[in-house]
């Protein structure tokens, strides 16, 4: 009977090492594809906002349509 709860219990400790590792993977992952998400509304605000710039609209404009904050737009306009 000793060997049967040694067994059970190495189970349910793997079974809760790999719970934990799965969670943490979980977590990485949704981390991830948040930030990509971010970087990618971020690239694609940049974009717009050099195509507005092209198209004569002030920095004040091209901030405020993009939300992008005045500095980076001044800096896009420059480059």
């Amino acid at each position: 009977m000793k060997q049967v709860e040694e067994r059970y219990i190495s189970f349910e400790t793997s079974k809760m090492a790999y719970r934990d590792i799965k969670n943490s993977v979980d977590t990485a992952k949704r981390e991830g594809i948040e930030i990509g998400r971010a970087e990618g509304k971020h690239e694609a605000n940049t974009e717009t906002a050099q195509r507005l710039l092209a198209m004569g609209l002030s920095a004040e404009q091209v901030a405020k349509a993009t939300q992008l904050p005045l500095e980076i737009i001044k800096n896009l306009s420059n480059s």
